[in-house]
């Protein structure tokens, strides 16, 4: 656990600019040369002024090094300093034996002691406000780092929060619940209901990458799935038209994948994946779940690809589910992903709960065999009238 905390520790200080690194260990060299400017004129009678100045530099450079070393979690390194600055005290003393010669108790002497005390007084003073000053500014410096990275992160948070809402909508005898929860604090998952001209889309993204630059890319898959749903007049020319705008605006390493389904008044729906997991399908009558599929790329990797799509039919009670790869791959302790199977498995058990708390069954069921490490989303359609029609549950 020490040893866990150290190297985070040390992925911290590798974040830390140049220019502020160099501040904190100018400081560190200033308060530890004092000490060792202190050591001198504990041993005054011994230790002339320049030696003095010597024992300064030793102890300045080592507290030096090891602050290197340790806040980058140099172990190796770090081992190694530990008998050279030994062996350098060593020599360092061994040579002042022989050159420097102790004070006696005569009057010049005496005064002699007297002036190095007061030189290396003064000297000691300015090291030690130093060092105060410079691990002053260190503080200040990262504070300011700190807190703006801060609102930085609040900021994500708060547009994640905009942009990818929980989802709860009823549309012609569906019920329609989604929730996309990040890994950090801003995801490049999407889940949404837009309105197109035969009646309504509901569609899960995946945007490759993680943090801010993914959700950057998930704004824009957005604001173009919004436009592209509204702009075609089937549901066949969607994810064309969809992929053709994100594969002229992408980097030439993003893509997309994407999952819809899309309803209307009939108890039928339309589905498509470009790259994206089955959607599962629990049946009520049979008790079973099934997934459908269709083979498609990703988006915006070859603007002019072609989509297949399919339909399925829904009875009263049925589940659709669309799921992302945060949760199937979640892994345990010996590197075992969940899988899909567990997933069908926690969806047929709790098929017949409100899409609110089935949400959280998978969720639940993901977080007993692992740590999240990916966005986790997930999108639910239930069919809540009979296929002859009638009101919603």
């Amino acid at each position: 656990m020490a040893f866990e905390r150290w190297q985070r520790s040390a992925r911290y200080w590798h974040t830390v600019p140049t220019g502020t690194n160099v501040v904190l260990l100018t400081g560190i060299f200033c308060l530890f040369g004092s000490m060792g400017l202190a050591f001198g004129m504990m041993s005054a009678p011994q230790t002339p002024v320049p030696w003095a100045l010597g024992f300064v530099a030793l102890s300045g450079i080592g507290a030096v090094g090891y602050a290197y070393l340790g806040f980058r979690g140099l172990w190796k390194w770090l081992l190694l300093l530990a008998p050279l600055q030994f062996v350098g005290m060593s020599l360092f003393s061994s040579l002042m034996s022989q050159h420097a010669h102790s004070l006696s108790a005569s009057m010049t002497d005496h005064q002699e002691l007297q002036r190095r005390l007061i030189i290396e007084g003064f000297l000691n003073i300015p090291l030690i406000v130093a060092a105060y000053v410079l691990v002053v500014v260190f503080i200040r410096k990262e504070g300011a780092r700190f807190f703006g990275q801060m609102a930085e992160v609040r900021l994500a948070t708060e547009v994640h929060k905009a942009l990818v809402p929980v989802i709860s909508r009823r549309e012609n005898g569906f019920e329609i619940y989604g929730l996309s929860v990040p890994n950090g604090q801003m995801g490049g998952d999407l889940v949404d209901v837009v309105d197109d001209k035969a009646g309504w889309l509901a569609y899960v993204a995946d945007v490759c990458g993680h943090g801010v630059p993914a959700g950057m890319v998930m704004a824009m898959v957005k604001s173009a799935t919004r436009m592209g749903a509204s702009d075609a007049t089937t549901t066949t020319e969607f994810l064309p038209n969809l992929n053709r705008v994100l594969a002229s605006v992408s980097a030439p390493n993003m893509f997309v994948t994407f999952a819809y389904i899309s309803g209307g008044s009939g108890p039928d729906v339309q589905f498509s994946l470009a790259g994206h997991l089955p959607i599962l399908h629990y049946r009520k009558q049979s008790g079973t779940v099934q997934e459908h599929t269709v083979s498609n790329l990703p988006l915006a990797i070859s603007p002019d690809a072609r989509f297949e799509t399919a339909a399925i039919a829904c009875a009263e009670g049925d589940v659709l589910a669309v799921l992302t790869d945060g949760l199937t791959e979640v892994a345990d302790k010996e590197g075992r992903e969940l899988g899909m199977e567990n997933l069908k498995a926690a969806l047929l058990e709790h098929a017949h709960a409100p899409l609110p708390e089935l949400v959280n069954a998978l969720r639940a069921r993901a977080s007993q065999h692992g740590k999240q490490i990916d966005d986790q989303t997930v999108l639910l359609v239930r069919r809540t009238v009979a296929l002859g029609g009638g009101k919603a549950a």
